[in-house]
């Protein structure tokens, strides 16, 4: 997998997980209180899936 690709889905990831906290707490409405755990969620899938590409492994340890 591309470097620049892998580095562009760990910052997409890491937007998701920080904006699904901020929408789980906010106090204004309950429609996107609902919608902050999918995104968080999405986020910490595609975190974890990112860390366990082995190509992305093998370059960082270089």
């Amino acid at each position: 997998m591309n470097p620049q690709a892998i580095t562009w889905g760990y910052r997409i990831a890491t937007v998701l997980i920080l904006a699904g906290f901020a929408l789980l707490c906010q106090p204004f409405t309950h429609d996107l209180f609902v919608l902050g755990f999918p995104i968080l969620l999405a986020g910490v899938v595609i975190f974890m899936v990112l860390d366990h590409v082995p190509e992305a492994r093998a370059k960082e340890e270089d």
